[in-house]
């Protein structure tokens, strides 16, 4: 009783303090999910309390929750009138930087940590993201203009589908046992691709056509959430992407009132219903207090014990964000001011995504030999997220304070 009770009374603590590090992070800058990966790591690696066996299935189903409940969120918080108005200055600096990463992270780890090309471009598209988790919230906080700010959120949310298809893409394909890259890109992949698409938008349509009728009913607001996960599972046994159904599904109901009406009227719907603000509300508390505890299990599942991860992990983050300074250099328009230059440099940190995609391949049922390199490879991406917020954080302050003002502005004006 008395472990019971600790581990309620530490629930309720938890989520406090994921509150508290929100509130703090308005005056300090600091994204709110760093002192959560700090909390996993004190109570795991550094004083041994926990480890993530200790979560036995839990883990895995919070990482699933995880990854449908983001891209839920994700794809609802995409409009067309976001990506209308921020699409032209986003696309090029985030297809460009999604493209160098993915070539610089799968050199390194093709060459450096000796991976196989799939593994490799697989750490790749995961290290291509950018977490709208953690740049939202920190654009918001930051001095900068609103053509900017929307910029560096449209990037993240492309970032961030480009990284989750092609990371999925990769892992059925390395499951289904191709090994190159001519196996890589078939036919396969392309009507996968297409049936999950098809899948999502087909269930946003179905769901919508019933929402009114269900909110008749008493105690059904989490009916929509039940839902998103009968669609991820449909589309998984199906043996299609259950992600990019829900990814879809978001984005359809985001933008009901701009999709035409004959193309719902083929699906059996007369109109497309929208979210109420309540609902809205419910969703944003629920993917809160997910990303709370899965941020944890994060932090507890970093292997500080491992010199080579450790390792792989700072040159990856190192190469990364030296690779994003010298693409700002020469795609950020000239009038930009220096100071929104060197902010948009470094604002690329990893997060939900990229922890979340590196955890699938461990509950794919994949041969003994791959779980192990996927597992080193999954510790890595672990250190490259803490080790990417961390150097964020730090760099704004940097650069708020003026530690770094002028050795930005002598960069960038060499071009400018």
């Amino acid at each position: 009783m008395e472990t019971i009770s600790t581990f309620v009374f530490s629930v309720g603590l938890i989520i406090f303090a994921a509150h508290f590090f929100t509130a703090l992070f308005e005056k300090t800058r600091v994204p709110d999910v760093l002192p959560l990966i700090f909390i996993g790591i004190l109570v795991g690696p550094l004083f041994g309390i926990l480890s993530p066996n200790d979560f036995g299935y839990v883990g895995p189903l919070l990482s699933a929750v995880a990854l449908t409940l983001m891209l839920f969120e994700g794809g609802s918080h995409l409009t067309l009138e976001t990506l209308k108005n921020s699409l032209k200055d986003s696309v090029i600096l985030a297809l460009t930087t999604f493209v160098i990463t993915v070539i610089i992270s799968s050199c390194i780890a093709y060459y450096l940590m000796e991976k196989d090309i799939i593994p490799a471009l697989f750490i790749g598209s995961i290290l291509g993201s950018i977490s709208p988790a953690v740049v939202v919230p920190i654009v918001r906080m930051l001095n900068l203009s609103e053509n900017t700010k929307s910029m560096l959120v449209v990037e993240s949310a492309i970032t961030d589908v480009l990284s989750i298809i092609i990371a999925l893409a990769i892992l059925k394909t390395f499951q289904a046992g191709h090994n190159t890259i001519m196996e890589f890109i078939g036919t396969d992949l392309i009507a996968t691709m297409a049936m999950s698409l098809l899948l999502g938008f087909g269930g946003a349509v179905i769901w919508s056509t019933i929402l009114e009728k269900i909110r008749k009913f008493p105690n059904t607001i989490f009916t929509t959430l039940a839902f998103i996960f009968l669609l991820y599972g449909s589309s998984e046994i199906l043996g299609y992407s259950g992600p990019i159904s829900v990814l879809i599904f978001g984005v359809v109901l985001a933008n009901s009132k701009k999709i035409p009406l004959d193309i719902v009227q083929r699906f059996g719907a007369d109109h497309l219903t929208e979210f109420t603000s309540i609902e809205k509300t419910l969703f944003s508390e629920v993917i809160f207090l997910v990303k709370t505890f899965f941020f944890i299990f994060l932090g507890i599942s970093i292997q500080f014990s491992n010199v080579k991860v450790m390792i792989m992990g700072l040159i990856l983050t190192l190469a990364i964000y030296s690779g994003r300074l010298i693409l700002c250099k020469f795609l950020i328009p000239k009038n930009t001011h220096v100071s929104e230059t060197a902010m948009i440099s470094f604002m690329i940190p990893k997060g939900l995504a990229a922890a979340v995609l590196a955890e699938v391949p461990m509950h794919m049922g994949l041969p003994v030999d791959a779980v192990s390199t996927f597992t080193e490879i999954r510790s890595i991406i672990y250190i490259v997220i803490l080790l990417s917020i961390l150097l964020t954080a730090i760099l704004i302050y940097a650069q708020e304070s003026g530690l770094t003002q002028k050795r930005y502005e002598k960069f960038f004006s060499n071009y400018n």
